[in-house]
């Protein structure tokens, strides 16, 4: 799970959302029910990709959306929620879904801080790709974390 830096562009999403806390079993808990209301967003732009995006983060917690990728102009269904993740600087890496919770210890714990880099502000997001089955522990899911340069 080697960091890699890289620069994206700017991505609207489009989902359910949550406030909750880390390794909350609220979070799996959320996916069947988003899952189950994917019809219903118009404008996507990813095929078979969702996004799982963390944001608004406080000492309380954090919301968690689960979402899926759709154009700017896309409305939002009812009890859903739209937000746009900003184009810029982000560490990335892989992990599989069994190891997650290691992996986000990795990245925060040991790798950024050996990096170049610091974590920016901005939404935290996991993005699971086509090739993603929630069913198989080994399936690789990509994060993608805000960051500036140290001292920058």
């Amino acid at each position: 799970m080697p960091l890699q830096i890289i620069d994206r562009p700017a991505v609207t999403v489009v989902g359910l959302q949550i406030r909750t806390t880390p390794m909350s079993p609220d979070i799996p808990a959320l996916w069947p029910r988003f899952v189950a209301r994917i019809p219903e967003i118009g404008q996507a732009t990813e095929a078979r990709t969702t996004y799982g995006v963390m944001h608004n983060q406080s000492d309380a917690g954090f919301d968690y959306l689960a979402c899926v990728a759709v154009e700017p102009s896309a409305a939002v269904p009812a009890g859903m929620t739209k937000l746009t993740l900003p184009a810029g600087r982000y560490a990335f890496f892989s992990v599989p879904l069994s190891g997650l919770g290691e992996g986000f210890g990795d990245i925060f714990e040991r790798q950024l801080p050996a990096s170049d880099y610091v974590q920016a502000a901005g939404p935290l997001f996991e993005r699971y790709g086509p090739d993603f089955c929630p069913d198989e522990p080994d399936s690789l899911v990509e994060v993608y974390l805000p960051v500036a340069a140290k001292g920058g």
